[in-house]
């Protein structure tokens, strides 16, 4: 009777050691992609199929494309999630802190695009815009709603950090390279925009639609605002990365 107790023991502890070692050893790799708010929600919502199909487990961070480019860059990140042009969102992030984006290491793969909107505080009391007048209200000529039909009240411009990719790609567009408005109102994350376009009388924002909450007006525009989203990585991509690559270029379009 002992001999057979002990036996099942030794088996059971045999038994637990192998499931362990096959635990260990089938673990997925651990994949990290950080960047753009709008490009990591549409990551996060297929997370469970591109998991599926690349065999990796997905850290997904939504920090804002210039923080994504520079996480890459430092070994924190293994793809950059990039909202708007590569280019300009890496010498965006270099300007503000010279060298932290090293962008003749980095391939570009784009995948798919989204649109802009703006958004204004309920009581600005415009209908519409052109991209004439969306213009002059983000560079600081037009300083009052009521010059574009909205109510007598002045404007108050809000965008995100340098590096956020609807600043850099409104900015390169519709403002065609011009300064934003002096003593616009700067949020460190794109999160941030809408919440202070809700609570400022009279305050406007351009944000990837995917970004737009709270209560705030979306007006429409005389013609859509695209923003380009690619993945951006340190060479050619390989193993898990490539894997994961390839998953989220099929998956997302």
């Amino acid at each position: 009777m002992k001999y057979h107790f002990h036996s099942n023991i030794i088996r059971w502890a045999g038994a637990l050691c192998v499931a362990l070692a096959v635990g260990q050893t089938t673990q997925a790799e651990v994949v990290r992609l950080h960047g753009g708010v709008s490009v990591s929600k549409a990551i996060e919502s297929k997370r469970a199929v591109i998991e599926a199909k690349s065999g990796a487990q997905l850290e997904i961070v939504g920090s804002g494309a210039g923080r994504g480019l520079n996480d890459l860059s430092g070994g924190f990140a293994d793809i950059a999630l990039l909202s708007g042009p590569l280019k300009g969102v890496a010498e965006a992030m270099n300007k503000e802190k010279p060298g932290s984006v090293d962008l003749a290491s980095m391939k570009e793969i784009p995948f798919s695009s989204t649109k802009m909107s703006l958004l204004t505080h309920p009581s600005a009391g415009v209908k519409s815009l052109t991209q004439a007048q969306l213009r002059d209200v983000f560079t600081g000529k037009t300083t009052n709603w009521k010059e574009v039909g909205g109510a007598d009240m002045p404007i108050k411009v809000v965008i995100p950090f340098a590096g956020d990719g609807a600043r850099v790609t409104l900015q390169a567009t519709v403002l065609e390279g011009a300064e934003y408005a002096k003593g616009a109102i700067v949020r460190v994350s794109s999160k941030d925009v809408p919440v202070a376009v809700a609570q400022l009388p009279g305050a406007c924002a351009v944000l990837a639609s995917e970004n737009v909450t709270g209560n705030v007006i979306t007006v429409p525009l005389d013609k859509d605002l695209p923003m380009p989203w690619a993945l951006v990585v340190k060479g050619e991509p390989s193993g898990a990365v490539k894997k994961v690559v390839e998953a989220v270029t099929e998956l997302i379009k």
